[in-house]
């Protein structure tokens, strides 16, 4: 019974707008045969109090889903640029040693330096956070030996070792400059 009072309640109050603006038109003569109604102005008027309410719950359900994509999106992006500092690693080791070109298959006896060539890059220009997702120095290594074109009897026995043992060798350090 209740619903059924407040259900008549809520068509009365909506009604009493247009009943407003309609009685002038009756109140008339009866010779006006247009009525003029202005639902600009009480449109406006309705719409600045509920978008006062509702921008703010959009904008909490906005920043609710982004909240959600944040993790998924972030292993993504994470994912696509440890993919593109392989691919540059790569491409830099081939154009760094001499004898190895880019889009030519790399030999046996050189893919140890190109392999070396191009972890040295990608551990010098990323990220820190990319080369940890990576798996450090050797999992970036071993994403550059995976990623290069090489000869059929290359393996990670003939390849990928010298690499790493190229890679954990002593940095090669530069003279102290002596002052006299």
């Amino acid at each position: 019974m209740t619903h059924r009072i407040r259900a008549g309640l809520a068509l009365a109050c909506a009604a009493l707008p247009f009943a407003a603006l309609l009685s002038p038109a009756r109140a008339g003569d009866g010779t006006a045969s247009a009525v003029s109604v202005p639902w600009g102005d009480w449109l406006v008027a309705l719409l600045q109090p509920a978008s006062a309410v509702l921008v703010p719950i959009a904008a909490a359900a906005v920043t609710a889903g982004i909240a959600r994509v944040a993790p998924w999106a972030t292993s993504v992006l994470t994912r696509d640029r440890v993919e593109a500092a392989i691919r540059a690693g790569a491409a830099y080791g081939q154009n760094a040693v001499a004898g190895a070109a880019k889009g030519r298959t790399v030999s046996v006896d050189l893919g140890a330096a190109v392999v070396a060539a191009g972890a040295r890059h990608v551990l010098a220009t990323a990220p820190a956070h990319v080369v940890r997702r990576a798996g450090g120095a050797e999992g970036v290594a071993a994403r550059i030996f995976r990623a290069l074109p090489l000869e059929p009897q290359a393996s990670a026995a003939n390849v990928l070792a010298p690499a790493l043992a190229e890679l954990q060798g002593p940095p090669a350090r530069k003279p102290a400059l002596r002052r006299g």
